[in-house]
């Protein structure tokens, strides 16, 4: 029982730290009295109704537990005396997902260039130009972020953790039909597609009223360290190993939408994927301290893992009634690295201003926008081939963070 291993260790303790007995020491006679005594040992001249008392021992006032001057007490006084707390605006950027193609690249033609429309059954639409969109307009800078860390030290160093968000980064982008005023054609969006696994110029996606592809990313994590004592022992500078474990989030969506009338089909493909980064980190942490400022640099590296649940859903792809859905949980070995750069600016004793940078690399993620196979089967009405492919890549996410720390003193 957890009460009872408290109770014992308090016991312990007690027998360990417990007060000393004090006895109540007798007065001294004034020069040339000397006091008489009854016979149980009492004196007779004390006043009336009342007799010195034995000699007895004090008590020490004591806590819920534990003694109020006990080791644990004072080890409970310390620790929350020289704790802190720091907490943090974040203005970060995740890495954009590129310019990829969002279909598969054509047999003979550019894909983001003009090219004829061709409908199901290698039927040519007159007069009808498409093109293929890609992510190369997507943004995820800006992000605002909150982080709280809390330290508290101890004998062989500080015990430090923390956790962090950022705002979900949303990009939207609308395609309408537009006029080809070269050639007279009527522009729209398409998604290009394979035939079977090869390529072609006449499978395709048409989107001839309206087309939209949205991206979201959402990112968050936590961390607990050991920052150890610095191992230079020079007044002014120190440099402090630090061992711990992390955790990263890493979840990022992608939609594709819209209408074609003349297929009288609205189109959607939507991919996810969800990253689980975690595992042990060890680092250093080097700093220069004055009175008035100080200033650091923290590398990190985490050898982890990669727990990710990735899919891939499409419906009327080619035909109304048709729809897939692929989906696959793997896990893979997945490293971090952290860097950052810090100032603080002590306005006193118990309170500093703390502004950095940190530059933080996922490896062996997995994001929406590459793990499409954007395939079609020689039947039309077959259900679609658009499905989950495996991909890999590293993420960057940078940027700046401001605001103050306080110290409990």
């Amino acid at each position: 029982m957890p009460w009872r291993f408290i109770l014992s260790l308090a016991t312990l303790l007690l027998a360990a730290t417990g007060g000393s007995a004090v006895a109540q020491a007798p007065g001294y006679a004034a020069p040339g009295w000397t006091p008489s005594y009854g016979p149980q040992g009492l004196p007779y001249d004390c006043p009336p109704g009342m007799a010195p008392g034995a000699p007895q021992q004090v008590g020490e006032q004591g806590g819920w537990l534990y003694d109020d001057d006990s080791r644990v007490d004072m080890i409970l006084r310390e620790t929350v005396r020289h704790s802190w707390f720091r907490l943090e605006y974040l203005n970060w950027e995740i890495q954009r997902p590129g310019n990829k193609l969002l279909g598969a690249p054509l047999a003979t033609q550019d894909a983001r260039d003009g090219f004829p429309a061709i409908d199901p059954g290698n039927i040519p639409r007159i007069g009808v130009e498409a093109f293929v969109p890609d992510l190369g307009d997507v943004q995820l800078n800006n992000l605002n972020g909150i982080r709280g860390t809390v330290g508290i030290p101890t004998l062989l160093g500080v015990f430090e953790a923390d956790a962090w968000a950022l705002g979900q980064a949303a990009d939207s982008t609308r395609i309408r039909p537009a006029i080809n005023f070269q050639t007279g054609a009527t522009i729209i969006p398409a998604i290009s597609l394979e035939s079977v696994g090869l390529p072609s110029d006449s499978t395709m996606v048409l989107f001839d009223t309206d087309y939209r592809h949205e991206w979201r990313s959402n990112l968050f994590g936590a961390q607990a360290n050991f920052v150890f004592n610095p191992v230079t022992p020079e007044q002014g500078a120190s440099l402090r190993p630090l061992l711990g474990i992390r955790y990263v989030r890493f979840d990022e969506e992608l939609q594709i939408r819209g209408i074609d009338s003349e297929t009288g089909t609205n189109p959607r493909i939507r991919s996810e994927a969800n990253n689980n980064l975690v595992g042990p980190q060890f680092g250093l942490r080097g700093q220069l301290d004055s009175k008035w400022i100080s200033l650091g640099i923290e590398p990190k590296i985490m050898l982890g893992i990669n727990r990710h649940e990735d899919s891939v859903a499409a419906e009327q792809i080619l035909d109304p009634t048709n729809s897939a859905r692929s989906h696959d949980n793997a896990t893979d070995f997945a490293p971090v690295f952290d860097l950052s750069a810090y100032g603080k600016l002590h306005l006193s004793r118990n309170f500093s201003l703390f502004a950095g940078y940190e530059l933080l690399v996922l490896t062996n993620v997995t994001r929406p926008g590459s793990q499409i196979d954007y395939n079609a089967p020689l039947v039309v009405t077959d259900p679609p081939l658009i499905r989950l492919t495996k991909d890999r890549e590293s993420v960057v996410v940078h940027g700046m963070m401001v605001g103050g720390e306080l110290r409990f003193r």
